[in-house]
């Protein structure tokens, strides 16, 4: 299957690293925005794509941003570093601890304004299960044996 069109323009990601790459570099770029688009979607849960899938449509202006900042975090960070240091030379990866791993990612503030911006819930609901909820046995139950 052919990538799908992307959330945004790759003349906007160039203009972001601030230079057009050619070659290699260009097509690490892409690969870059096109993940970042598919990760958007499935947060989103939507395509943003016209009915033949073959031109993006109606894309919020804050997902196109978010999609632009992940891709950029990508290119930018190819190796996947997330702690560097100089002395006596110290580094760390991503968080599956390998290098090269999750160059590509959404942070959870993106996540939660990629589904706003799609239209669905940010809410989150949590079940609590309470001792008071009569699932126990009462004080005269356990005591008294009644």
């Amino acid at each position: 299957m052919a990538d799908r069109p992307t959330l945004a323009s790759a003349t906007k990601l160039y203009e972001k690293i601030g230079h057009t790459p050619t070659g290699a570099e260009a097509t690490r770029a892409e690969d870059c925005l096109v993940e970042a688009s598919e990760l958007i979607r499935d947060e989103a849960d939507k395509t943003w794509l016209n009915d033949a899938e073959d031109a993006v449509v109606d894309v919020p202006p804050v997902v196109e941003r978010i999609c632009l900042a992940a891709a950029f975090r990508g290119f930018d960070n190819a190796r996947a570093l997330t702690q560097r240091s100089i002395g006596d030379d110290s580094k760390s990866y991503d968080r599956a601890g390998v290098e090269g791993g999750a160059q590509v990612y959404l942070t959870a503030s993106e996540k939660q304004r990629v589904r706003k911006a799609a239209g669905g819930s940010t809410f989150r609901a949590v079940t609590l299960t309470s001792p008071y909820s009569g699932d126990y046995p009462t004080f005269t139950e356990t005591v008294l044996g009644s």
